[in-house]
Parts: structure tokens; C-alpha cells; sequence
């Protein structure tokens, strides 16, 4: 048993006590500065070289994205792959080590891949004396695009939509339906995240 009448065990208890102080003060968590090693405005991270868990070479990903929430201007979910990618090209297990992400848009989130154009008409926000409101959603998916994440859109949810294919901007590519591309990439180990 622990004599605590001596000052000696009385001095080291304290600093036992006070090194857990020291260390929050210089948690990343507590004070984050934010990095983004790919997506610039979207995704920042706090990096974190000494937590449980680090991005691993060679991991697939696949978003299966319904919900219209929004981050900010954008689609919360488009925010997070922004992050994910982030984290990755951070710990050195980005697209130049394998990992690969794909997108797959239907439901309420379907809208997001269209053109300006066709958001503007089929969100009623077409002011022939204004001019067409931009889908606030593309600069994000593009710059998505050239990071090499696949984004593809439910053909089936375009159609129930009553959205045409000609309708979908150039970043997305139309798909047959939800369910081909998460079967397809589950085959191919893609590991799937869903935003509903």
C-alpha cells in the first residue's frame, strides 16, 4: 500500500495527476488547425499520425448518398468524401497508393447532379431577367472527379425524378440504378458508407 504522508509520493502523485494537463494543451483536437492536402475547400482534417485506425493502401470506398443535407452550400456527403479523401492523401494511402472512392447519388440527392440548366429549371429558380440559379454542388463533384473519385447517378432515380439523362453534368456519370453500382463495387471489396 501507497504511503502518501511523504512528500516525495505527495510530489510524484501530483505530477502524475498534472501530465494529463500538459498533454490536452497541445491536442490537435482541442486547438485543429485544418489541412487539406487535395480538396481545398471542402474536408479540412486534423491530422492525427498517433490514433487508433490509420488510413490503410489500397482501400475502397463507396458513398451511397441519398439525402440532400446540406454542409454549408453543398451536400453534407460530397463535404465528407472531400474529408475522406483528405485523411488518406494525408496519411500517404491516397489515389497514388491504391485507394480508390466511388459516389452513387439517388434519392433526394439526385438533383445535385445536374446540370445548372436543369437545377435551375427543376428547382424552380429559372429568372428569365436574373438568369439560371447554379447547382452549388458541381465545383465540389468536378474537383472530386480529378482527384479520380468515380461519381455516378441512379438512372432509375433520374427517371422517377423526371430528369434526363442530358440533364446530368459532365463529373457524373449515369448509372443503371443504385443497386448495380453497390452490388458491383461490393463485389469488387469496396467497403460502402451510406448518407441518408
Amino acid at each position: 500500500m501507497m504511503n502518501l504522508s511523504t512528500p516525495w509520493t505527495l510530489l510524484c502523485a501530483g505530477l502524475l495527476w498534472m501530465t494529463p494537463v500538459a498533454v490536452l494543451g497541445e491536442d490537435p483536437t482541442g486547438t485543429p488547425s485544418y489541412e487539406h492536402p487535395i480538396i481545398q475547400e471542402h474536408g479540412g482534417i486534423v491530422p492525427l499520425p498517433d490514433a487508433a485506425h490509420q488510413p490503410q493502401p489500397d482501400s475502397k470506398v463507396l458513398l451511397d448518398v441519398t439525402s440532400d443535407k446540406k454542409s454549408g452550400s453543398v451536400i453534407k456527403a460530397f463535404d465528407r468524401a472531400a474529408l475522406i479523401l483528405n485523411q488518406y492523401a494525408h496519411a500517404g494511402s491516397g489515389p497514388d497508393n491504391g485507394f480508390k472512392m466511388a459516389l452513387i447519388l439517388h434519392g433526394p440527392a439526385t438533383k445535385a447532379a445536374l446540370t445548372d440548366e436543369a437545377f435551375a429549371r427543376h428547382t424552380n429558380s429559372y429568372l428569365k431577367d436574373k438568369g439560371a440559379a447554379k447547382n452549388p454542388n458541381l465545383k465540389l463533384l468536378g474537383e472530386l472527379k480529378k482527384a479520380g473519385v468515380k461519381i455516378y447517378v441512379c438512372g432509375q432515380a433520374l427517371a422517377h425524378h423526371g430528369f434526363a439523362t442530358d440533364e446530368v453534368a459532365s463529373p457524373v456519370e449515369v448509372a443503371v440504378s443504385a443497386a448495380t453500382v453497390n452490388i458491383n463495387l461490393q463485389m469488387d471489396g469496396y467497403a460502402v458508407i451510406t448518407f441518408k
